[in-house]
């Protein structure tokens, strides 16, 4: 029997065993709590259904909400503030005007959600997917969004002084006037990104591959390039003043017009007109 005995103890020591977090269902309290008053600061709601849910306003600061399930959810104005919505699904939900300063959500799928004029200064994306996702004059300084996934994406007129986009996939997407200064673009994906009249101050773009990108009329002043993909790229009006790492090699695949402003002792090709 002693064959028999340890398997039986092996399972009944598995089942005693607390459930890893990320795997632990939310509180059936606090989902009520949340569905009927909206107000649940620091509430447990993982892996809860809020797929569809309007709730315009909802206070949900500090919350455990990973692994939720918010499809389409519409909640603009709410206080994400603090809380954890690590790996949430939230494609196509509206968060327009939301706060989420400081909260985490890595590995989240927000793909075509609407950030438009969100505060997500200091939250943590790294890894999350923004495909054609809208972050119109959102606050989104200090943030983590390395190895995001932000092709076609939309983030004209937001603040992003100081975030890491480092290994960021951002093709095609519209970063019109942004503010970026001192921004970590390292070894980031930025073909036919669009950055007109943007701050890139500052911000480095080491081993980003920027072709074809758009960089008319940016200031690029003390922006770093070393090994920097600058194939196509048109710099026509952008001030590169004191830019480093960049070189006539580089220089040689883009181009700028007249107005174009270069370090000491390089020169770039005229754009076609």
């Amino acid at each position: 029997m002693r064959h028999l005995v340890r398997p039986a103890l092996a399972a009944a020591a598995l089942a005693a065993m607390p459930l890893p977090e990320s795997a632990a269902a939310a509180d059936k309290s606090d989902v009520a709590k949340f569905m009927e008053t909206g107000i649940c600061p620091g509430c447990d709601l993982r892996r809860a259904s809020l797929n569809r849910l309007n709730k315009p306003g909802v206070n949900l600061e500090k919350a455990m909400l990973r692994d939720v399930d918010g499809k389409e959810a519409v909640l603009p104005k709410a206080n994400f503030a603090g809380a954890d919505l690590r790996r949430a699904d939230f494609e196509k939900a509206d968060f327009g005007g939301a706060n989420f300063s400081k909260a985490l959500l890595a590995g989240a799928d927000l793909e075509k959600a609407n950030f438009a004029g969100a505060d997500l200064s200091r939250a943590d994306l790294s890894e999350a997917d923004l495909e054609k996702a809208e972050f119109l004059d959102a606050n989104l300084s200090g943030a983590v969004l390395s190895g995001v996934l932000a092709k076609r994406s939309t983030f004209a007129g937001s603040d992003l002084a100081g975030a890491d986009l480092s290994r960021g996939r951002l093709e095609r997407s519209d970063l019109t006037g942004v503010r970026m200064q001192k921004a970590n673009l390292q070894n980031a994906d930025l073909e036919r990104t669009v950055f007109r009249d943007a701050d890139l101050s500052g911000a480095d773009f080491s081993g980003a591959r920027a072709t074809r990108a758009e960089f008319q009329g940016a200031n690029l002043v003390g922006a770093r390039f070393g090994d920097t993909l600058l194939r196509l790229a048109d710099f026509s009006r952008a001030d590169l003043t004191d830019a480093r790492g960049l070189d006539q090699e580089m220089l040689n695949t883009a181009c700028g017009d007249a107005e174009t402003r270069l370090p000491d002792g390089l020169k770039v090709p005229m754009c076609a007109k």
